[in-house]
């Protein structure tokens, strides 16, 4: 299997079209493939439930699809699981769908219900139901008879996924289709999953690499490969100014974990010198927490806000350093200061939470690169646009700035290249996320000549491991009982992974 950083996000038509050159009618070449997309199937959907699955529902049509579906469901069982197969259509039509339904593991038990029968299991709770009724050569408009079982899907009980795309959806159909709780794309990130008007069939978005020669794109989604840089050992002969020197300014008398939150955050991905400008109120606090970090205490003005008087002790440390986060917890009363600040700045900036104003963005017209960090909210309040892929590409070309549209299925882009990044989820819903997510790409950000990378791809391998750290989180302690600063905890095994 390929171990590409980063996948196409392609039609169903221009995948299926390189699947089948790629494939040219080699059987054993296809198997293998179908093969490696049951595991990474399989892999999705257990780390998603996170314990053994008992029962097992398929849901299949006559192709290949159903049958992904099936051999799924056989990695993910164990002895004594019980896999439930309904066929939408009659049985599988093709020798290599034949040939999958045809696999057996031992101890597993395997049943056939007619279609005509789906409705008697609504009652019934199953640990995963796999979709793999329609594939990506789907085309619309779905039969009577299929829609009514689509349909009839909906009152099934368990968690539920769609093997490469939600049955329904495809290149000219936004549905109705399969109501899916996760939707594992097959080789590459398939467009039509990126409407926006599908997220409620969809679900949580993976992306599983089968090591098809796919090409570039402009717009692409990343992989765990994406964080090569980060694994590599660091030369021998490194130097502390080697990895990083990081400015942060941030904070109010009302909102200090922001900036703290920050300063952890880069300190912990790397970052070899940071040094944070904060109220006087929080610094010793702060220098006690985070002993490593260099600590600046400033005076505030009537609102709790940094004064702008502090600018001359700010523009003291902006020499020095390759990157400037501006903007977690300072209050919209710090405007004066933050347009101050981003105007005398000549490095990389980072703009974040207060600091996202059109004017601060202005004011860093100088900087060498500008990266936005923006919730939907801030995006509405930045561009009057909902947050969505093309109307971040037109933000991020008309600022000149690299934008990271924050939400379930962040995207990264200059405005030209479009990064999606099908990792983290829910768990990252949580006061916080964003400010470590800063930290962190302010680290990479300073460290990106020692790593070999752009300034775009310092910021996709950033949010791409804060993403992976989530899925850590999540994976080893459920999506609850977790708080914000635990993701910091998971930046290692995120590496190791």
């Amino acid at each position: 299997m390929s171990a590409a950083s980063r996948l196409p996000v392609l039609s169903c038509a221009e995948a299926a079209a390189a699947e089948r050159a790629f494939i040219a009618g080699d059987a054993a070449l296809s198997w293998e493939l179908m093969a490696r997309a049951a595991r990474g199937i399989a892999t999705e959907a257990l780390g998603l439930r996170g314990r053994p699955p008992q029962r097992i529902l398929v849901l299949a049509g006559k192709g290949n699809n159903g049958a992904d579906a099936f051999l799924a469901a056989l990695h993910c069982a164990s002895v004594d699981t019980e896999i439930v197969a309904v066929f939408a259509e009659g049985g599988p039509a093709h020798p290599q769908a034949q040939r999958a339904w045809a696999t057996r593991k031992r101890g597993v038990r395997i049943g056939v219900i007619a279609a005509a029968n789906l409705s008697q299991l609504t009652d019934e709770e199953f640990c995963l139901i796999f979709d793999g009724i329609l594939g990506q050569g789907f085309r619309a408009p779905l039969s009577p008879g299929l829609r009514q079982f689509i349909r009839l899907s909906d009152k099934l009980q368990g968690l539920r996924v769609a093997v490469d795309l939600p049955s329904g959806l495809g290149d000219d159909s936004r549905g109705p289709a399969f109501r899916a709780d996760l939707t594992v794309s097959i080789g590459c990130l398939k467009r039509p999953l990126l409407a926006p008007l599908v997220k409620k069939f969809v679900g949580r978005i993976r992306v599983v690499d089968i090591g098809l020669p796919l090409g570039e794109t402009e717009e692409t989604c990343a992989t765990t490969g994406t964080l090569a840089p980060l694994r590599r050992s660091r030369r021998a002969d490194s130097d502390k100014r080697h990895h990083g020197r990081v400015l942060i300014v941030g904070g109010s008398d009302a909102m200090p974990g922001a900036v703290l939150m920050n300063t952890r955050a880069a300190l912990q991905s790397g970052a070899a010198l940071v040094t944070t400008c904060l109220p006087e109120t929080i610094r010793a606090r702060a220098a006690v927490a985070h002993a490593e970090a260099m600590w600046v205490g400033l005076k505030t003005d009537r609102h709790g806000s940094l004064d702008k008087k502090s600018l001359r002790l700010i523009a003291a440390q902006l020499e020095s350093k390759e990157v400037v986060l501006l903007g977690s917890g300072m209050g919209s009363t710090a405007m004066p200061l933050l347009g101050a600040i981003a105007s005398r700045c000549r490095q990389d900036i980072v703009l974040d939470a207060d600091a996202l104003r059109p004017a601060v963005i202005k004011a860093a017209r100088m900087c060498a690169h500008r990266v936005l960090l923006p919730h939907a909210g801030e995006f509405l309040r930045l561009s009057g646009k909902k947050s969505a892929g093309p109307a971040g590409r037109a933000y991020a070309k008309k600022t000149r700035s690299i934008v990271v549209l924050k939400g379930p299925l962040t995207c990264v882009t200059d405005g030209t290249l479009s990064v999606h990044i099908p990792f983290g989820g829910p768990i990252l819903a949580r006061g916080g996320s964003g400010d470590i997510l800063a930290g962190i790409v302010a680290s990479v950000l300073a460290r990106r000549r020692e790593l070999g990378l752009s300034a775009f791809d310092a910021v996709v391998t950033a949010v791409t491991w804060h993403a992976l750290a989530a899925d850590s989180l999540r994976e080893n302690q459920g999506e609850e009982a977790v708080r914000t600063t635990d993701l910091l905890t998971e930046l290692s095994p995120a590496l190791r992974a």
